[in-house]
């Protein structure tokens, strides 16, 4: 029994005042890995693979892995890794297979691990002059946008947590990310794209014959290459490596269909593939080999898709599902394919329950609950008070039952985020929980949490490593590519109602160097966007394209453009104030787990 533990336990029992938790013995929970996960590090040893006559895999240096094709007029990059730094080292590492020059990039889908390190491979001349073409799926860049501009502050720390962005060294230590080493995130070196496509494209790309096929999974703008003239798929994250896919990922994303996933594994397995190059982990070569790894792949999905939805039919919460849904034995026991290293049963279940009937389970009591900290005062009072429910979180932690002793320990810090006794439990069963995890993204949840929870980084550490996450998914370089439209619709989501319930105002934006216009109105808590500017709008402001980019990074803010010069005014300026006021740009740090 720890020290701590067992003098709080007895001083609760006896009813004695409870002394400040820094007076008593520190508990030392030594770093530790799950044997399974630890082994599975071993499969992303550097290494750059040759598949067939043609195609090279640098496997090891990043998350996602880079493909370089050899085609007879030059080469074909596909993925980019999210380093710029590491992608060089991939180059250099290209450079002893060929000189060639590079032709062509292709991104095959949107996430950053796939897209920040181009520049790695081709400067942004070469790609502006049409040395080199940049394929991509055709939404890619409103994904880019959405990802970094709508949602990218919660997003941002969300990630931190996913992959365990302010872990200690320790933590870390002979760890991997479960789809590749641990992540070396860098702020993004992305070009757009300059050749875009819906459904397929076969072309011919520095004298090679490709065939691009979108296919909807992992990502909604998911592409997968196939070269016919030696029969090598370059699978993306259709297949997601070695590891039973992510159906959900923890940080947030929209609905990942199973079924389309499912449907597009299909797909591929219509190719009859010699080789399989996916975007992380190992290559795969033989025709048999390849079949069976996308078919069991697919049926892992689509079984727990088909019987998440049986189980959902006859009634039952997701709460209930996940204890109902389990892989069966040649299923589960797939290594790796299907080891719950990156994605889990649990956390599929859960989402594909709520991507078809949402978050109501049908009982109204959950129509409008009771205020969380509301509801924790009354359970506790119910239970005895604070100390006795303590005493039974120290209890249940020292029994081994580490889920249980950190809900208990969560209502009192719901009733006081500052209840030292309770982080600690709290802090030590997700400890407990995250060293036990064979999970990456739980392990690093856990360890994140458990960090928060003993305060080991504060509100400027959250802000900062936060905006390093942030720069990942919204960099300058990304910001260069986007227009007056997605900057503007980027204000609708920030409007203060308490500022601009009584405000009806219109203020036209002019960017005469791109020949656009657009509006925005505030309708009493409401902003619209416009295109084009509507007559008799009396408050405008005009300003290059080149200058917006600066407010999105972040590098100058509209009253110093106003005062030098690179921002005109129309209009009176105190309406002007009064609409600028309307909208709430503040971004405060925050945590995920205290509150």
């Amino acid at each position: 029994m720890s020290t701590v533990l067992r003098l709080s336990c007895l001083l609760l029992a006896t009813a004695l005042p409870l002394p400040s938790l820094a007076a008593l013995p520190a508990e030392t929970i030594a770093p530790s890995i799950n044997a399974e996960l630890a082994e599975h590090t071993k499969h992303f040893s550097k290494k750059l693979y040759k598949i067939a006559d043609n195609v090279y895999s640098a496997v090891g240096w990043q998350l996602g892995n880079v493909a370089m094709i050899e085609a007879p007029e030059g080469l074909i990059i596909v993925d980019t890794g999210e380093s710029v730094s590491e992608s060089r080292k991939i180059m250099a590492e290209f450079r002893k297979v060929s000189d060639k020059p590079v032709k062509a990039i292709v991104y095959t889908h949107f996430h950053p691990d796939h897209i920040n390190g181009v520049q790695a491979f081709v400067t942004p001349e070469q790609v502006a002059s049409g040395e080199v073409q940049i394929y991509a799926h055709d939404t890619l860049l409103a994904n880019v946008v959405a990802q970094g501009a709508l949602v990218g502050p919660i997003l941002g720390v969300r990630s931190g947590y996913s992959f365990g962005a302010f872990l200690d060294a320790a933590d870390q230590r002979d760890m991997n990310a479960g789809i590749g080493p641990l992540v070396k995130p860098e702020a993004s070196t992305f070009l757009a794209p300059t050749i875009t496509f819906a459904d397929k494209l076969d072309t011919t790309i520095a004298g090679l014959p490709v065939q691009l096929l979108h296919v909807p999974s992992e990502a909604p703008d998911e592409i997968v290459l196939y070269l016919p003239n030696n029969r090598v798929l370059i699978s993306a994250e259709v297949d997601q490596g070695p590891t039973l896919p992510n159906i959900h990922t923890l940080r947030g994303t929209k609905f990942r269909d199973p079924v389309q996933w499912v449907a597009s594994l299909d797909k591929l397995r219509a190719y009859q593939a010699d080789f399989m190059v996916p975007l992380h982990g190992q290559p795969l070569s033989g025709k048999e080999r390849v079949e069976e790894v996308l078919r069991m792949t697919r049926d892992g999905i689509a079984y727990i898709h088909d019987q998440s939805v049986r189980w959902m039919n006859k009634g039952l919460t997701p709460d209930e599902l996940v204890e109902k849904v389990k892989l069966p034995p040649h299923l589960a026991g797939y290594t790796p394919y299907l080891r719950e290293y990156y994605g889990t049963v649990k956390h599929s279940v859960r989402q594909i329950y709520n991507g078809y009937l949402g978050w109501f389970q049908g009982d109204p009591v959950d129509l409008d609950p009771t205020p969380p900290k509301a509801s924790a005062e009354r359970l506790m009072a119910l239970m005895g008070g604070r100390d006795k429910l303590l005493l039974e979180a120290g209890n249940a932690y020292l029994k081994g039952e580490h889920q249980w002793a950190a809900e208990l320990a969560s209502y009192a810090i719901r009733v006081d985020n500052e209840d030292a006794l309770a982080r600690d439990i709290k802090a030590r069963s997700f400890r407990k929980l995250g060293y036990a995890s064979m999970n990456i993204n739980w392990r690093n949840w856990y360890l994140m949490s458990a960090m928060e929870l003993e305060g080991k980084f504060n509100g400027d550490d959250i802000k900062q490593r936060s905006a390093d996450m942030r720069a990942v998914l919204l960099s300058p370089a990304m910001v260069k590519n986007f227009t007056p439209q997605v900057f503007l619709q980027n204000w609708i989501t920030r409007v203060d109602p308490d500022k601009a319930n009584d405000v009806n105002l219109t203020l036209g934006f002019n960017f005469p160097d791109i020949n656009e216009q657009w509006a925005l109105e505030v309708r009493r808590g409401v902003a619209e966007l416009h295109r084009g500017i509507p007559e008799g709008t009396a408050l405008q402001l005009t300003m290059d394209k080149t200058f917006m980019e600066t407010l999105l990074t972040g590098e100058s803010g509209l009253l110093k453009g106003v005062l030098l010069g690179d921002v005109k005014v129309q209009g009176n300026l105190l309406d002007i104030k009064t609409f600028l006021a309307c909208f709430d740009f503040s971004e405060e740090p925050f945590g995920l787990t205290v509150r």
